[in-house]
């Protein structure tokens, strides 16, 4: 309750190492109940067998992506919040692009 705040937060539950199942501590149920009655996803994930990896940023993108089309949160400039990136700077090649601004957080 305290990440969310006033805005509707966009949460992913990860549950890493999950090639590691004979020294799991939670199940995958519990974990799932968890995500679930919190309102968040759920997704297992091994960096070691590159297992849901992309699938757990994939979820989260798509999450920020939704609460956005919503309007339920707004993307602004500086260091809190979302940074829209405008689609005509991943065309560019780095040298071509802008000096970046750098964040004072």
């Amino acid at each position: 309750h305290e990440a969310a705040g006033d805005r509707p937060p966009t949460f992913v539950l990860v549950g890493h190492k999950c090639d590691l199942a004979a020294e799991r501590a939670v199940s995958a149920e519990e974990a799932g109940h968890l995500a679930a009655t919190l309102g968040m996803a759920f997704v297992e994930t091994s960096a070691r067998s590159n297992l849901n990896v992309e699938l757990a940023f994939q979820t989260l993108a798509r999450g920020i992506q939704r609460t956005l089309g919503q309007g339920d949160l707004a993307p602004h400039r500086g260091c809190g919040g979302i940074r829209l990136i405008p689609s005509q700077s991943r065309r560019r090649t780095p040298a071509q692009r802008e000096p970046q601004e750098r964040c004072q957080c």
